[in-house]
């Protein structure tokens, strides 16, 4: 009765062995990213609208150190995604750049329209990879080029105590193609696009962990993707 358990257990695992996929860099800045993101919203929305005011007898500099956990964790937030970044050329290959998807590559093609139904509900089961498939490696290109926006940006508006700085004439040059206010503006309206793609990112590694049984959730702490037979 044992054995005949395990051989229905073996027979419906559809996995042939398992890959080292994610570097220990790739994990530590992926969550670094999410602890700081969530520490930088929290601060951010503080800083644009105050929703605790708190007796100032009692917490009398609350708006100054608020101010100094959103500047110290954008600086741990910049380190990460730029380890995240160096990463991408000198990782294993699962994280480099090269793996990235070119839609004018007849292969790469197949793979790029099979996500692309499947996320849009016209198929039931995508094709196999085992680094980022390819819907998820181009809204990670996206949301990664606004990290990069909010980092110049918040750099430029951090700068602005000192106009007359280094820091300020490195990234103050901001202010000469849109004016303060839309820079605040604009890196505030980001942590709303951030927020999606969190929610997005979320529902979205959990479907494809479900459907194809390859161990997505799992790896961003193991690191190990099981190896799938189409």
């Amino acid at each position: 009765m044992a054995m005949a358990a395990t051989k229905r257990v073996y027979k419906d695992c559809p996995a042939r062995g398992f890959v080292y996929v994610w570097e220990g860099p790739i994990r530590i800045t992926h969550w670094v990213n999410v602890t700081s993101i969530l520490v930088l919203v929290l601060t951010g929305l503080y800083i644009h609208y105050p929703f605790v005011r708190p007796n100032p007898v009692d917490a009398p500099y609350m708006m100054g150190t608020t101010r100094y956990v959103h500047y110290v964790t954008g600086i741990i937030f910049a380190t990460s995604v730029l380890v995240r970044a160096w990463w991408a050329f000198v990782g294993n290959k699962y994280a480099h750049i090269k793996t990235f998807y070119n839609p004018f590559n007849k292969n790469d093609r197949k793979y790029i329209v099979s996500y692309l139904k499947y996320y849009c509900f016209l198929e039931s089961k995508p094709k196999h990879v085992l680094t980022h498939n390819p819907m998820a490696q181009y809204a990670y290109i996206g949301i990664f080029l606004v990290f990069l926006f909010q980092i110049f940006s918040g750099l430029a508006l951090w700068a602005q105590f000192n106009p007359e700085g280094t820091l300020f004439a490195i990234f103050g040059s901001i202010f000469g193609v849109i004016a303060n206010q839309w820079v605040r503006y604009l890196h505030f309206f980001s942590i709303f696009i951030i927020a999606i793609f969190l929610m997005a990112h979320i529902y979205a590694a959990v479907l494809v962990d479900f459907r194809t049984h390859a161990g997505d959730i799992s790896s961003i702490f193991s690191g190990w993707k099981a190896d799938i037979e189409d």
